[in-house]
């Protein structure tokens, strides 16, 4: 294929996977995952669909990797656009929950489109930091390092102190004792409900039991909160430009991005788990630098995950493992500083759709601010309660409905104690580290 036909099909595909990122990011149930298997299971059409477009690709195996760029696009521009349900809504996926209780903060006080915008922010940050980060990465992980294969026997006690590192953080602040009993409390409830739901003998799959998991957890006890407020109108939301780029957001963006690079690799851990590394030790961070750390963390742990099947050959999630069904197992990667064509080629559709899916996110929060303001805050999050409950039901059935249930009971526990909500993520941590500890798979 000619240079000139490649480069208008990968703008083409970038383009649709920004759309596709839009439709997914501002659908509560619905994710990249879900794209990918319908990919999958209809490939001829798609291939077809871009062979009527670009004739020359008919028969060529470029047409998979036009499509794998098309999945990174989408699942780079979701992870932009999925934190404006999480603002306004309160309805977190697995990789936006941490930002609901800041993002509804920002909100109440009348920046919620700067909420969307700092995190739109951040995630293009953490995806052009992950982009530089793939040489070193691949230095890191495989030869001469290997740290890959050298660090998988001790995956299991780095989630144990990972978790305890989470309640000494709490070492610090007024009443610590009670503070870290009731943070222990907390990962104990979360951890319980996390083993039943995930590893238990449960109607519904992985991928799609943590969207009322999430939500139980962080999504309806928000707006539980909401709906309990004194009567009053939302603020007026401020629309206006963000500051000019600061120092302090590029390290908040640097220090997200080390935390997607450090576990994009790792068995069995993810971009929520990824939020739950960079919060600790950072209790004083402000909600507008923990949205710029999570939107990095968001971004940067999707590219980066990707780059991870290309260096030690495995798949860290389902947009990796959908790549490597569409392009087959990479080739190995020997020369360190020659970095494969069709890694290249999605790192740059990565790179792309965050840099359009930024700005329309931005603009998309300021429109949303703009109906938001002079609501009343106990109808509006009584109405987005019930969209959400509609949703989960609409997505997984009673099953989701029960999980989601009983998750908003344990996630208001930590409301309630007055602690820490990211204690909750020990939902996702406790299973992931029976797993390494040798308990039989459900």
């Amino acid at each position: 294929m000619d240079p000139l036909t490649f480069t208008a099909g990968f703008v083409l595909v970038t383009l649709l996977g920004v759309g596709m990122g839009l439709v997914t990011g501002l659908s509560p149930g619905l994710h990249v995952n879900n794209v990918a298997a319908l990919v999958l299971a209809t490939r001829p059409a798609w291939i077809a669909g871009l062979a009527a477009l670009l004739p020359s690709i008919q028969g060529d195996p470029i047409a998979d990797v036009l499509l794998a760029c098309f999945l990174l696009a989408t699942a780079a521009s979701h992870a932009v656009f999925d934190f404006v349900p999480s603002v306004f809504f309160g309805a977190p996926s697995e990789d936006t929950a941490l930002a609901t209780l800041p993002g509804h903060r920002l909100l109440l006080e009348g920046h919620g489109a700067r909420a969307v915008s700092l995190a739109a922010r951040g995630a293009l940050l953490g995806v052009a930091f992950a982009s530089a980060l793939v040489l070193p990465l691949r230095w890191l992980l495989a030869d001469p390092v290997g740290l890959a294969d050298a660090f998988r026997p001790w995956t299991g006690p780095f989630l144990g102190v990972l978790l305890l590192a989470l309640l000494a953080s709490d070492v610090r602040s007024p009443r610590r004792i009670r503070r870290v009993a009731l943070g222990a409390w907390t990962q104990l409830l979360s951890g319980l409900l996390g083993l039943a739901v995930l590893r238990g003998p449960g109607p519904l799959t992985s991928d799609v039991v943590l969207f009322p998991l999430f939500s139980g957890l962080f999504g309806i006890p928000s707006l539980v909160v909401g709906i309990r407020a004194e009567p009053g109108a939302i603020p007026e939301q401020r629309v206006s430009a963000l500051p000019a780029l600061s120092r302090a957001d590029l390290r908040c963006a640097i220090r997200g991005t080390l935390a997607g690079a450090s576990v994009s690799w790792l068995p069995g851990l993810s971009g929520g788990s990824a939020a739950t590394l960079a919060s600790i030790g950072r209790r004083s961070t402000t909600p507008a630098a923990f949205l710029v750390v999570l939107g990095a963390v968001s971004s940067s742990t999707t590219l980066l995950s990707v780059a991870v099947l290309f260096i030690i050959h495995r798949a860290r999630s389902g947009a990796a493992a959908a790549v490597r069904d569409l392009v087959g197992e990479p080739d190995a990667w020997s020369d360190v500083l020659a970095i494969p064509d069709v890694l290249l080629a999605l790192v740059m559709s990565a790179v792309l759709a965050s840099a359009v899916a930024a700005p329309l996110a931005s603009a998309i929060g300021r429109a949303f601010a703009v109906r938001w303001a002079g609501g009343n805050p106990r109808r509006l999050s009584l109405l987005c309660l019930f969209v959400l409950v509609g949703l989960i039901g609409l997505a997984t059935g009673p099953a989701g409905v029960g999980i989601a249930l009983v998750a908003s009971v344990v996630g208001y526990v930590p409301v309630a104690l007055g602690v820490r909500r990211v204690h909750l993520m020990a939902s996702l941590l406790v299973p992931v580290l029976a797993t390494h500890l040798g308990w039989p798979a459900s």
